[in-house]
């Protein structure tokens, strides 16, 4: 019995009471947490599907960009190779239709007007280091032969107007979503180049470093019998000339190849040096994804027109040794006849016209080529590159030319900065850009 004199019984009472509070009160958390779980997942459920649909339109948005910009560089690829609107058009929309976005291929609007294919040309802003825009053409133009393309834009789209439609949702309804629409664009640039090699062939382009040993001479009056039986030298009385296609050099070279034994090799002139560069030239740009066609002049105190433009630069590379240098130095008649080469017929409308002047001396007949550069540029739409060889060239005068034809000048000490040069000169020329 609990009386006032038994302190337990007090005890016990609130053990009691406290137990009985405690059952109530994790009662009532237990009734929270599901009240708290009952709102939560519903949200969670909702935040889930939500990134799945965000991450749905971001794969989407992945498969469209790689399908627009492969329909693009079709585009542009068949552009340069045939120059023609309607099979760059056609190219675009095969290689579209090979991927698929969302699972449907990608379908291109091929309408002239108003469609999801754009011709027009890039310009580069702010200089040559800034970067490329696009500007449309109108299809009037090019259909008139008004204006030419060099880049072609592709609209990629999964629109409820565009031919494979819009896109489902992964999970439709959420927030009254059940589709979404997506585009995207892309320019191919493909800057092909007609180029113009012009090259100099003047007397001085046959120097060599040649070190005759002690006692060893050239000038010897068995070395010119024997070279006139070799038919490198003629004879009329007791004159000796080179014979056809033969010169200083090529006599000099006979007579140390043939006339005696050296162990070292036979120093190349300066046109032979040129030639291993022209030929490292050819070796960059076959290896360019643009195709390119190449044409060479050469002059000294009279130009030549040597190859017309091709593709072939074997054609070149075969001309080049039945050069014989002589002369003075013309360098300005040499960029007439490697204009005319850019004028042709077989130069190509949509092609960049791109002339690179070569010499290792100093201009001393005919026009100017600083006036011939002013007057090229005033007139056409081109670039024009410089290279000058070696300590006698006019470095001053090249710079002026390269300057005023918006291209570079490149000076050469040595023949391999001379390779060097013109490999720069290659892999500098525009390739595909993709915006």
């Amino acid at each position: 019995m609990c009386t006032m004199f038994n302190p337990h019984c007090q005890l016990d009472r609130t053990t009691s009471q406290s137990r009985l509070l405690h059952r109530n009160s994790s009662n009532r958390r237990l009734g929270s947490v599901f009240g708290l779980m009952a709102f939560v997942l519903p949200v969670l459920a909702i935040l889930a599907a939500f990134c799945i649909n965000v991450a749905h339109i971001q794969v989407t948005n992945s498969e469209l960009m790689v399908a627009t910009d492969a329909a693009a560089r079709a585009g542009g690829r068949a552009l340069s190779e045939t120059q023609s609107i309607d099979d760059a058009r056609a190219a675009a929309v095969s290689l579209a239709a090979m991927n698929n976005v969302n699972g449907k291929p990608l379908i291109l609007d091929a309408s002239e007007y108003n469609g999801d294919i754009v011709f027009g040309k890039t310009v580069q802003n702010d200089g040559l280091e800034g970067r490329y825009t696009f500007q449309e053409v109108p299809q009037a133009d090019l259909e008139s032969g008004a204006d030419y393309a060099s880049s072609v834009k592709i609209l990629g789209k999964r629109t409820s107007s565009s031919g494979s439609g819009n896109v489902d949702m992964a999970i439709p309804g959420l927030l009254s979503i059940q589709t979404f629409e997506t585009s995207q664009d892309a320019v191919a640039m493909q800057v092909d180049r007609d180029i113009s090699l012009v090259l100099d062939r003047s007397g001085s382009m046959n120097y060599a470093p040649w070190d005759w040993p002690s006692g060893t001479n050239p000038w010897r009056t068995n070395h010119f019998d024997a070279a006139v039986e070799a038919n490198i030298l003629r004879k009329n009385g007791s004159r000796y000339y080179y014979a056809n296609g033969n010169n200083e050099y090529t006599y000099q070279r006979w007579v140390w190849e043939n006339r005696y034994d050296f162990d070292e090799e036979a120093p190349n002139n300066l046109w032979m040096d040129l030639s291993v560069a022209v030929n490292e030239f050819f070796s960059v740009l076959s290896g360019t994804v643009q195709d390119e066609q190449v044409s060479m002049s050469s002059y000294a105190g009279s130009a030549s027109l040597d190859t017309y433009l091709s593709k072939n630069f074997g054609t070149i590379s075969a001309k080049l040794p039945t050069i014989n240098p002589s002369g003075s130095t013309g360098i300005g008649k040499g960029m007439i006849k490697g204009m005319d080469t850019l004028l042709d017929q077989a130069a190509r409308p949509h092609a960049a016209k791109t002339m690179v002047v070569m010499t290792d001396g100093r201009h001393n007949n005919g026009v100017d080529p600083v006036q011939k550069a002013n007057e090229f540029m005033s007139q056409y739409n081109m670039k024009i590159h410089t290279v000058t060889f070696g300590p006698n060239a006019d470095i001053s005068r090249m710079q002026s030319v390269a300057n005023i034809g918006g291209g570079k000048h490149y000076h050469a000490t040595t023949a391999a900065e001379l390779v060097a040069a013109f490999r720069e000169i290659a892999n500098n020329l525009p390739t595909i850009l993709t915006d």
